[in-house]
């Protein structure tokens, strides 16, 4: 559980209606990550999804490095949307704060709330999508 004002520096769940961020804020944990630890690897099963409140994450595919993420997006939803597994590799570039959201919490809340749905599947839009694992 999170301060409910944590969601707001996440633009696209900020706009969400009170509710919704509410319930977020209760389902979402926030943690540290030290600089150049793996977040996620390519290729493993895709239990969480991620939103990114401080720091920038290197999105790697195969060794090669595809984006860099910075504060205010979500990571990880490929995998829980599309997948079932990471395809990617996530690496803290610098020191972050990352809000989690497990795959469990992730389906209930979609369920019940289908506008944060929407927002999570925008951010896949347009994001590298193949299965590839290295």
């Amino acid at each position: 559980m999170v301060d409910p004002g944590r969601i707001e520096p996440i633009p696209s769940l900020a706009e969400l209606p009170v509710a919704v961020r509410a319930d977020l804020a209760e389902a979402f944990d926030e943690v540290g990550i030290p600089k150049g630890a793996r977040i996620a690897r390519q290729g493993d099963y895709a239990y969480e999804l991620f939103a990114i409140l401080q720091g920038i994450a290197r999105i790697e595919q195969d060794g090669a490095v595809e984006a860099k993420l910075g504060e205010g997006e979500l990571l990880g939803e490929i995998g829980l949307l599309l997948t079932g597994r990471r395809t990617a590799t996530i690496v803290a570039e610098t020191p972050m704060r990352l809000l989690t959201l497990f795959e469990q919490s992730f389906r209930q809340l979609s369920r019940k709330h289908p506008e944060f749905s929407a927002v999570v599947h925008g951010s896949s839009q347009g994001r590298f999508t193949s299965t590839t694992t290295a």
